[in-house]
């Protein structure tokens, strides 16, 4: 079971690392952007953008995710999940659409 677990935290170590140099990158690209993509305040942009590599590993070597899904509301997911189904029928635009519009409501919300 031991190992399991190291595997599982060593997985979450990479997953933080690749995380954390993507938004590294993406806000050294187009800051706003950026900030609306991760939904991430403009200080915790400005802090990421700063990160040195050493600083990088440090907080990618933590044992929890980083990153969380930011939308804990079902009708988001609801409407994600309706997406892809309806695709093929022509209005999973529309559902896509309104889900990118409750996920900036939220984002506005935290900043």
């Amino acid at each position: 079971m031991s190992g399991i677990n190291e595997q599982l935290l060593e997985e979450v170590r990479e997953v933080n690392l690749a995380y954390l140099v993507l938004a590294q990158h993406m806000i050294r690209a187009d800051k706003a952007q950026a900030m609306y993509r991760l939904g991430v305040s403009e200080e915790v942009a400005t802090v990421v953008d700063q990160l040195t590599p050493s600083q990088l590993m440090k907080i990618a070597g933590a044992n929890q995710l980083i990153c969380r899904f930011r939308f804990d509301d079902d009708v988001v997911w609801n409407l994600l999940v309706s997406h892809s189904k309806t695709k093929a029928a022509g209005t999973g635009a529309v559902a896509g659409l309104h889900a990118n519009i409750v996920m900036a409501g939220q984002i506005a919300d935290v900043g």
